[in-house]
């Protein structure tokens, strides 16, 4: 006894619980705030609340088609610092008080002798904000040979995607075939040429003869491959039959209706029956 009655061991017992109660606490705090630290302050929440948005597009996202695609965010979720996850650095930005717009464009990874680059460009903008990104808009010409119907289609296609925290990538992907007359008419070789200039290689395969063109980033990030086109060309009739691709991580792929019109009647068939 020193100075007052003795302690005893059942006074002691539950302090030290207690004690052992504040400090697992404490380990699981500071264990949750490491791993939102080491996630990028919790980046996969906001992926996952995307992913549940995107499931239900209609109710989160406004979309105006008249002139390219313009997506605007109803609730916005992601944050400017989350591009750094998917990659994405802008060539440029601009800040006007609480709104800021990144410029982000793509070139093509090969171009043949007496192309311009730049006439072969994908551009697209983002508007962030307050710091979350508001809206993103693409332009018309991006739409020249894949419908704006499915581009949605494959927006939405993010509701069901995978996240991949390793690589750090988001991937799902989208198959389709559309009727004909429900889409613009298939892209010739011709139009390819004009459109995307030269691929970068070729390959036959037993549907056609496969174009494939692969864009880089154009900030300093330089990021090759992360968008890419392959378009399968019929040889007989010199039209695109099947476009498949990938950007930042979406894969789609698109059928396109057989819009060769049909043979005309033999008249000489003995199955051939005169209209009356």
């Amino acid at each position: 006894m020193v100075g007052g009655s003795p302690v005893s061991p059942r006074t002691r017992g539950p302090s030290r619980r207690g004690a052992a109660r504040l400090l697992r606490r404490a380990g699981l705090l500071a264990a949750a705030a490491a791993c939102c630290a080491l996630l990028g302050g919790c980046i996969y929440l906001r992926l996952l609340e995307l992913k549940h948005q995107l499931a239900d597009f209609d109710r989160y996202f406004a979309t105006d088609l008249r002139v390219g695609v313009k997506i605007t965010c109803l609730k916005p979720v992601l944050l400017d610092d989350d591009m750094a996850f998917f990659k994405l650095a802008p060539e440029s930005r601009k800040r006007l008080g609480n709104v800021e717009r990144w410029h982000f464009r793509w070139v093509k990874a090969y171009t043949a002798p007496g192309e311009d680059p730049a006439a072969y460009d994908v551009p697209a903008d983002f508007i962030f904000v307050d710091h979350k990104l508001a809206s993103v808009l693409l332009p018309e010409r991006l739409f020249v040979f894949v419908p704006k119907r499915f581009f949605l289609t494959v927006i939405k296609a993010f509701g069901h995607a995978q996240v991949d925290r390793a690589r750090r990538t988001a991937s799902a992907s989208v198959q389709e075939s559309f009727a004909p007359g429900s889409i613009p008419p298939a892209p010739s070789a011709g139009d390819l040429r004009a459109m995307l200039g030269a691929p970068e290689s070729t390959e036959r395969t037993a549907e056609g003869v496969v174009w494939h063109y692969r864009y880089r980033e154009a900030s300093e990030s330089r990021h090759a491959g992360r968008i890419a086109f392959a378009f399968t060309v019929n040889p007989a009739t010199h039209k695109a039959v099947r476009i498949r691709g990938s950007i930042i991580g979406l894969t789609f792929d698109v059928t396109f209706p057989d819009s060769t019109p049909a043979p005309p009647p033999d008249m000489n068939s003995p199955r051939h029956e005169p209209a009356r």
